[in-house]
């Protein structure tokens, strides 16, 4: 049993409360799994807390916390790793930056940005021949203050002592993307790209920050609510069956997100039948990230001009690298044919 959940999770779980009241108010035979939960208290809320919160098992504190358990950034690079998708949160009075997913009580925090950033460049100057992809994706607290401090950040960080920096540059959308080549031997081996935190930045917006909307399409826009391996497969499969559309209203460069969502009407469902909730993505890593995925890849590669990233949960459980290798490949022919990667 675990009784950090506050002090680890204070605000992330409470979207659950309402779910397993009225879940334990429905009927007397929806307990398994959470006895000790429904039969101590109605309030899920108060029993999360830390009156209560030596009830909840530590088997959910940790798969509801790590999507890619036991493996550091460091560790995710060295396995070959090379797209990191950051959420980040302020903390601490909007003090501090942390690593994050989902906002308001929905989120989760982890590590400071300080030590991420750190483990980026350290592996960066290490080795001189990778490139980096880096996304500030999702985020949550007051936008300017936050985009402020991420560029702070990233010019501490990715700024050499020489004043060189590491992070490439593009002067306009028109200008031609840099081979890996050009970014190595310029050594600014790191592209960047930021959600709508962008339209945040302080002004002159600096030219190595790349709006990603601009560019590509998050699987995750038409995936959203897929909570199982078949609804994630089908969403996947109607959205690639349609191509790009003739008049130019679908950005190109497209992305495989294989995530699922845990949602409350699931949870609820589950404990109505009896059945333990599905809180942990690594079992449905396992479900996703072989068959599926080489399928998935197999079908819509050929049918965008090209494919951004992959990503997966648990990615050491699966074909992830056959998978972007082939994407990888498939990209560099068709730049080698003379296809054009931007979409203007």
């Amino acid at each position: 049993m675990s009784n950090t959940c506050l002090d680890r999770m204070p605000s992330w779980l409470h979207w659950l409360c309402g779910a397993f009241t009225s879940a334990c108010e429905a009927t007397e035979q929806v307990c398994l799994g959470w006895e000790e939960i429904c039969t101590s208290s109605l309030d899920v809320c108060t029993l999360w807390g830390s009156a209560c919160s030596g009830l909840v098992p530590d088997w959910a504190m940790t798969c509801l916390w790590d999507n890619q358990p036991d493996h550091t950034i460091t560790q995710q690079l060295t396995d070959g790793i090379r797209f990191l998708d950051l959420g980040t949160c302020l903390t601490n009075n909007n003090t501090e930056i942390v690593m994050c997913h989902g906002n308001g009580v929905t989120r989760a925090t982890g590590i400071p940005l300080d030590s991420v950033l750190t483990q980026i460049v350290q592996f960066v100057q290490a080795n001189p021949y990778e490139v980096l992809t880096i996304e500030f994706n999702e985020y949550d607290g007051n936008v300017t203050i936050l985009s402020s401090m991420v560029v702070e950040k990233v010019l501490q960080y990715f700024t050499l002592s020489s004043g060189q920096s590491l992070i490439y540059s593009r002067t306009g959308l028109g200008e031609t993307w840099p081979t890996l080549r050009d970014m190595i031997l310029a050594n600014q081996r790191v592209m960047l790209f930021m959600s709508d935190m962008y339209y945040s930045l302080p002004d002159p917006k600096p030219v190595w920050a790349n709006e990603k909307d601009t560019w590509k399409l998050d699987g995750f826009s038409y995936s959203s609510d897929d909570t199982k391996p078949s609804q994630l497969n089908q969403s996947y499969y109607d959205w690639c069956t349609q191509g790009p559309a003739k008049d130019g209203s679908f950005v190109l460069w497209q992305q495989i997100d294989i995530n699922l969502a845990i949602l409350e009407a699931d949870i609820v469902q589950s404990v109505k039948q009896g059945q333990v909730p599905e809180l942990c993505i690594g079992p449905l890593a396992v479900q996703t990230n072989s068959a599926m995925l080489d399928a998935l890849a197999s079908f819509c590669y050929t049918r965008w001009p090209y494919w951004f990233r992959v990503r997966v949960n648990d990615y050491w459980q699966g074909d992830l690298f056959k998978v972007v290798n082939q994407f990888n490949d498939m990209n560099v022919a068709r730049v080698k044919a003379g296809d054009t990667i931007t979409p203007y």
